[in-house]
C-alpha cells in the first residue's frame, strides 16, 4: 500500500530537523539555508515548519524523508531536486564536504560522535552514487561512495564489530576496482590489514598491506604510502622479521621527505610523529621496552593534539612499555589517561588493552600498588555505568 501524507503520523518538524543534522552545527546548517542561526533555532523549536520551500530546502540538505516534513507527492519531490540545484549549485561538492566533514570527526571525535546518522548517511551516498549517469559526475559520487563504506568499516573496527568492518572494507574495494582508482583501493587494503592484526592474524596481514604498497608505488601518494609501510613494519614484527620491520620503517622515513604531488583522499595520517610513534610500537613488540618508552616520550610531545583516538592508542601502549620495564605506578597512570580517552571517543578496543593490561599487573601481584587499585576502580565504574545503560536500552526497545 502507497504511503502518503494524511497516512504519517505527524512529528515535530523542528525536532527532526536537529536530528538529521547530527553532524553539522546550527551556524553550519544556517550557512547552507543562507538565513541566520536565529532562524535555525526558531526553526528547531516549530511542530510544523510552515515555509514549504525551507521544508524542501532541508529535506535536500539533510536527507530527511519527504513523508516526515509532509512532502511526498512527485511534483513535490521534482520541485527539492530543482531546490537543491538552486541553493547548491554543485550537489556534488556538497556531498564531498559532507563525507569530509564525518572522516574529520571520526579522526578528531572517535567512532561514538561519528557513528550517530551515519547509516543514514551511508545511504544517501549510495542513492546520490546510483542515480549519477556514467558521465559528469559519476567517478566523483563512486569515489564518496567507496570513502563512505571505509568511514562505515572503520566506526566499526573501532567498535570491535570486526567482521563488519571487513564487510565494508571489502565493499569499498569492489567500488574502488571498478573505477580502477588505485588509491582508494589501496587505503581499503590498509584498513583490512589493521583489522587483521587486531585479529591476531599478522601473515594474512602483511599479504593485505603488502598489495596496498604496490597500489602505490610511482602514485605520487606520500601519506598513503608512508602510513602503509608504517603499519607494514608492525605485522613483520608480530611475526618475528625484525630485519624486514626496520627496513620498512626506513622507507617509511623516506617517503616524510617527499611531497604530494595532490591532495590525498585516503585521510590516513602520516607525519614525523606517526613515524616516531611506530617505531616505539615495534620496538614494544620486539620487546625493548626501554628504547619502546623513549620512541613513546617522543611522539607524544608533539603528536597533534586533536587527535584524540590516535592519541590514545599511543598512551595504552606507552602504558604497555612502562610495565614491560616493571615501572607499576607509571603504566597504571598511562593506563588510567589511555582508558579516559578511549571511553570519551568510543575506542574499544583500547578498552580491551587497558584490561587486559590491568588483569597483568593482578596476576603478577601488584594489587595492593596505587596505580593497580585506581586503574581497577576506573574499569569498575566503567561496567557497572555500561550495564545499566544496556538494560534501558533494552526497556526501550
Amino acid at each position: 500500500m502507497e504511503t502518503n501524507a494524511a497516512q504519517v503520523q505527524p512529528l515535530h518538524q523542528g525536532r527532526l530537523v536537529a536530528s538529521y543534522r547530527a553532524h553539522l552545527s546550527q551556524q553550519d546548517l544556517a550557512d547552507l539555508m543562507g538565513v541566520s542561526i536565529h532562524t535555525v533555532q526558531r526553526m528547531e523549536k516549530q511542530v510544523v515548519i510552515k515555509d514549504v520551500e525551507r521544508r524542501q530546502l532541508l529535506i535536500a540538505l539533510l536527507g530527511i524523508p519527504a513523508a516526515y516534513l509532509q512532502l511526498t507527492t512527485d511534483t513535490q519531490e521534482q520541485q527539492v531536486e530543482r531546490v537543491m540545484l538552486v541553493y547548491n549549485d554543485d550537489p556534488m561538492s556538497f556531498l564531498e564536504d559532507t563525507v569530509n566533514a564525518r572522516w574529520t570527526t571520526l579522526l578528531i571525535g572517535g567512532a561514538l560522535h561519528t557513528a550517530s546518522g551515519l547509516g543514514r548517511l551511508v545511504q544517501g551516498v549510495e542513492s546520490f552514487a546510483q542515480r549519477i549517469p556514467e558521465s559528469g559526475w559519476y567517478r566523483r559520487a563512486h569515489m564518496q561512495l567507496s570513502m563512505v563504506y571505509q568511514l562505515r568499516g572503520s566506526v566499526e573496527g573501532d567498535l570491535l564489530h570486526h567482521q563488519q568492518a571487513l564487510d565494508w572494507y571489502q565493499k569499498a574495494h569492489t567500488v574502488a576496482w571498478e573505477l580502477q582508482d588505485a588509491e582508494l583501493m589501496a587505503a581499503a587494503r590498509v584498513r583490512e590489514g589493521i583489522i587483521l592484526l587486531r585479529n591476531k592474524q599478522p601473515r594474512e596481514a602483511i599479504d593485505y598491506l603488502t598489495n596496498a604498497v604496490d597500489l602505490v608505488q610511482g602514485k605520487g601518494l606520500p601519506l598513503l604510502r608512508g602510513n602503509t609501510l608504517c603499519i607494514l613494519s608492525e605485522a613483520y614484527a608480530r611475526v618475528g622479521q625484525a630485519q624486514e620491520c626496520w627496513r620498512t620503517l626506513g622507507l617509511a622515513e623516506r617517503a616524510l621527505e617527499q611531497t604530494p604531488q595532490a591532495q590525498e583522499r585516503s585521510y590516513r595520517e602520516f607525519h614525523a610523529e606517526f613515524v616516531h610513534a611506530q617505531k616505539g610500537i615495534v620496538a614494544l613488540i620486539l620487546q625493548d621496552h626501554d628504547r619502546a618508552v623513549r620512541l613513546f616520550d617522543k611522539s607524544l610531545k608533539t603528536y597533534p593534539p586533536t587527535r584524540v583516538p590516535a592519541k590514545a592508542g599511543l598512551i595504552v601502549r606507552q602504558a604497555e612499555a612502562y610495565y614491560g620495564q616493571g615501572s607499576v605506578d607509571y603504566s597504571a597512570d598511562a593506563a588510567k589517561e589511555a582508558f579516559s580517552l578511549a571511553v570519551a571517543v568510543g575506542k574499544n578496543n583500547i578498552l580491551v588493552r587497558v584490561k587486559q593490561l590491568h588483569t597483568k599487573l593482578l596476576h603478577d601481584g601488584w594489587t595492593r600498588e596505587r596505580g593497580t587499585v585506581e586503574l581497577g576502580m576506573m574499569i569498575g565504574e566503567y561496567e557497572r555505568a555500561r550495564r545499566q545503560v544496556i538494560p534501558s536500552r533494552d526497556a526501550q526497545a
